[in-house]
């Protein structure tokens, strides 16, 4: 009977022995698969990391090429709108002189007629009034001029940002065709102010009755009267070319721009990739 219990003890031991050298040999057989499954997890990890890190530095490249051809365009664009400024500048002044070469002699006909006034209040006045009208030409064109450099400067922040955005990979085709347009027709408005600058306006002494400050009262009405006729006329030519000016070509000139930051504005998220591109609005005329 003990003989059988001890052999029964051994028995137990021996199957205890066989399935821990069972067990042993099955955790080592799953142990190889987990290695490797964890290797490929590690070098997918590293794979996946250096393909973000380079698209990272491919993003950033194209940024900071697109951010050195903006950079390259806009000075070219700065040049180009500073040579035509100043340009225009010169044509103005040119044809301004020009002017007066070919009003002079005008002029003194205008101040021979206004000095036949023998009321000297009337006189000082109509020779103000005269004067007026020749200084009046140069302040609207001159804030013309002012209108269209603005006008300009919004279009070249436009053509900055439709830069950005292409580079960006957006399709700004649209925007472009209209900043393309808007810089034509500010051009063709700035020929027009040159133009406008060439004018004069004098009294056409032509239509003023001949008369002197020793004429009789009866004459001194008809010089009043005739002189406020020229006046009449004067304004009304002078402001019809300037208002023709105004709802022409540089009114023209302001719906192209605003149908530039139209078009620009349609562009999906067009200022994403730029932190301070907000184009200011054209102002009124």
């Amino acid at each position: 009977m003990r003989t059988f219990r001890i052999m029964s003890i051994v028995g137990a031991s021996a199957l205890l022995l066989s399935a821990s050298v069972a067990f042993a040999e099955d955790e080592s057989t799953n142990a190889a698969p987990r290695v490797e499954v964890n290797n490929v997890r590690a070098e997918a990890k590293v794979r996946v990391e250096a393909t973000r890190e380079e698209a990272k530095k491919k993003v950033e490249a194209a940024r900071e090429e697109t951010k050195i051809r903006v950079e390259a365009k806009r000075e070219e664009a700065k040049k180009k709108m500073e040579t035509a400024r100043e340009e225009t500048k010169i044509r103005v002044e040119a044809k301004r002189e020009e002017a007066k070469v070919r009003v002079q002699a005008q002029k003194e006909k205008t101040a021979q007629r206004l000095a036949d006034i023998q009321d000297k209040k009337k006189q000082q006045l109509a020779e103000k009034i005269a004067k007026k009208f020749e200084n009046l030409n140069t302040t609207w064109t001159d804030h013309f001029l002012k209108l269209l450099d603005r006008y300009d400067e919004i279009v070249q922040k436009m053509r900055d940002r439709a830069s950005v955005a292409a580079g960006a990979g957006k399709d700004v085709t649209a925007a472009d065709a209209a900043i393309q347009s808007a810089g034509t027709a500010i051009e063709s408005a700035r020929a027009a102010v040159v133009a406008q600058a060439a004018k004069t306006y004098a009294l056409d002494t032509a239509t003023i009755p001949a008369t002197t400050a020793t004429s009789p009262a009866s004459g001194q009405e008809e010089l009043m009267k005739g002189i406020r006729t020229a006046f009449q006329e004067l304004h009304k030519t002078l402001f019809q070319d300037l208002f023709a000016l105004r709802d022409g070509p540089m009114k023209t000139a302001r719906g192209a721009v605003q149908s530039a930051l139209q078009a620009l504005s349609q562009v999906p998220k067009v200022d994403d990739d730029e932190e301070n591109t907000t184009a200011p609005t054209t102002s009124n005329q």
